[in-house]
């Protein structure tokens, strides 16, 4: 679709079979980092056809630029589809991946019409500023791999301070869009909640199914902080409409459990370590870019740890998930950001020690 007043701007939509001008329906504007819009929507369609959900995904999103092109695009493109579309002004989301994530969390924070995000791989705008106290709903998703894992957290943990309305889902896999099952979750969550908002009415028939679900997931749960995190956030999530006796009390035992102590006391170190890596990660890179000096592909991988990082990473666990995340952060600044300021030898050099990370295909 092009945007009648900026005919540059354009995006992908879908309507659901049953869609009718006569009634009102709930919309998702869609932000991909890389100007996809239709690709990006079609990760959410089998959920927009089950709930009865409009989806309108920018072509004219980015990520990594300067910010002209995405308020662009949401000055044409927000008005334009609630012009042509029967919208439910009470139930407008926004959803998005890494800087589209980004940009979904601000709409929601400037624009009191949001009623919820669906934010993959995101993090804080400003990780020193209180922006937790939002008044939409908040359901976020990272790969486990992501190195945006731990901005992720952050945003779940202020949001637990906060009180607000969150749920946070960690899926096998690195910084990319969950999975489309995952995301059809998210819309499902954000049905449960317009239904504690009074934004539609109470259906069993959507909130049973997924109260066993998440039920089974929480018990099946090997991982004790995993498991708390999910019997809490069916606490939040279906208090007022079903009975949580089972999430609060088994979630509340677990927590007070020696093994769910060890487990956060291991997590305390991996997370100090992936912090502290990244850190020196980005001292070491700064210096070889800024420097006259140039040594060679193997000297910057011994600076930068290469091989120790993925002798952790060989294995399971919080330290060798953190140490994946930081080969990932650390392949991402040197394959992408990095190489995008250098030329000549230098860029040979970081592109090499990339490949260490990650092997070209031949």
């Amino acid at each position: 679709m092009v945007c009648t007043s900026d005919p540059a701007v354009t995006y992908a939509y879908y309507l659901p079979t049953t869609y009718t001008s006569e009634k009102r329906w709930p919309i998702l504007y869609i932000f991909d980092p890389r100007q996809r819009g239709a690709f990006a929507a079609g990760l959410f369609r089998d959920a927009a056809e089950q709930y009865g959900w409009i989806l309108v995904s920018s072509n004219n999103t980015r990520s990594d630029a300067d910010l002209a092109p995405n308020i662009r695009a949401l000055e044409a493109t927000i008005p334009d589809a609630q012009r042509r579309f029967a919208v439910d002004h009470r139930r407008i989301y926004a959803g998005g991946f890494s800087g589209g994530a980004v940009l979904a969390w601000a709409l929601g924070r400037t624009d009191d019409r949001m009623t919820g995000v669906i934010g993959c791989s995101g993090r804080p705008i400003d990780p020193n500023a209180p922006e937790h106290r939002v008044r939409f709903d908040w359901f976020g998703t990272a790969g486990i791999r992501d190195f945006n894992y731990l901005e992720t957290l952050e945003l779940d943990r202020g949001l637990t301070e906060a009180k607000g309305g969150h749920r946070v889902e960690i899926f096998d896999g690195g910084h990319r869009w969950a999975p489309p099952a995952l995301l059809k979750r998210g819309v499902e969550w954000l049905e449960v909640q317009a239904m504690k908002r009074g934004l539609r009415e109470r259906d069993d028939a959507v909130v049973k199914p997924l109260y066993e679900a998440d039920l089974a997931a929480a018990r099946a749960d090997a991982d004790p902080i995993s498991a708390v995190r999910r019997y809490e956030t069916m606490v939040r999530t279906f208090d007022g409409l079903l009975n949580v006796d089972e999430p609060r009390t088994r979630g509340a035992e677990l927590r007070k459990s020696r093994r769910f102590a060890r487990a956060v006391e291991e997590e305390r170190r991996a997370e100090k370590l992936e912090r502290s890596s990244v850190q020196k990660m980005f001292a070491i890179i700064s210096s070889f870019v800024q420097n006259d000096d140039m040594p060679m592909a193997p000297t910057l991988a011994h600076d930068l740890q290469i091989s120790r990082l993925q002798k952790l990473a060989f294995g399971s666990g919080y330290e060798a998930a953190a140490a994946q995340r930081v080969l990932e952060s650390t392949w991402v600044q040197l394959d992408f950001y990095v190489a995008r300021q250098l030329s000549g030898q230098k860029l040979v050099v970081v592109k090499q020690v990339a490949a260490l990370i990650h092997p070209k295909p031949r």
